[in-house]
């Protein structure tokens, strides 16, 4: 069984996706899998799709990529999401935008299930409380699931009792370089971080590897030249909250 790069939320930073993809070469590993939004936030867009249908394996869509190609989408963004969306839709081409609109919700590699934010009805819930983690795991149909979303590295684990109800539910955050066994009597949802816009406090690139074998997960965090993405996006004209928060991963 495969051992499995995970990676989310790059949102056009092309410093810290390049400094995670090389971290990850480093490494043996034999998927790479992408939980979407590559673009959004970050002020290389084009770039960040070139490498992501370059290096995955498998990406699923994400909220902003959806954003970039359904103008409407954008309206339930705020206001510093929508200017980031803006400037990204006029950075792509008409390939780049295709490349996004071809992504699908959800996918399934190696018996892992793959969404950007949740596996329950509402496509875009954050798994921030038990009611959302619940729905999610409901509608889990393998052992594992992977999605983002959140930027914050965690592990979400439930074993499904009788009347559909999650017993023994579980939020636990991934602490860097520590490999964590997951539950072999229930079902775990991971959450690698965030490779562009890391949101726990740590600057640095996040993201995971699963091994599939021996049910386990660890978390690992890459620096990058913060300073370099935040005088692009300055120079881009970006909201300057945008630049500002890599500082401090927040």
């Amino acid at each position: 069984m495969p051992r499995i790069a995970l990676i989310a939320d790059i949102h056009a930073n092309l410093e810290a996706f390049q400094a995670v993809l090389s971290d990850i070469a480093e490494d043996r590993v034999d998927r790479i899998l992408c939980l979407g939004d590559i673009v959004g936030y970050g002020p290389d867009p084009a770039a960040c799709v070139d490498l992501a249908f370059t290096a995955c394996d498998r990406i699923v869509l994400g909220n902003h990529d959806e954003a970039v190609v359904r103008e409407e989408f954008r309206f339930s963004f705020n206001e510093r999401a929508r200017a980031s969306l803006d400037f990204t839709a006029d950075a792509l081409s008409a390939e780049h935008k295709h490349l996004l609109a071809t992504l699908p919700d959800r996918a399934r590699v190696d018996g892992v299930s793959l969404a950007h934010a949740s596996f329950g009805a509402k496509q875009y819930e954050y798994l921030y409380n038990d009611e959302a983690a619940e729905r999610s795991i409901r509608g889990l149909r393998t052992r594992i699931g992977a999605v983002g979303h959140t930027h914050l590295p965690s592990v979400v684990s439930g074993r499904q009792g009788l009347a559909g109800v999650i017993d023994d539910l579980r939020h636990a955050p991934l602490a860097p370089n520590v490999v964590t066994p997951l539950a072999r009597d229930a079902v775990s949802i991971v959450n690698p971080g965030s490779v562009g816009q890391p949101r726990d406090r740590n600057p640095d690139a996040s993201y995971a590897v699963l091994d599939t074998d021996a049910l386990s997960v660890q978390l690992r965090r890459v620096a990058y030249d913060v300073a370099n993405t935040q005088r692009k996006i300055a120079k881009l004209g970006l909201p300057a909250m945008l630049a500002e928060r890599l500082l401090v991963g927040a």
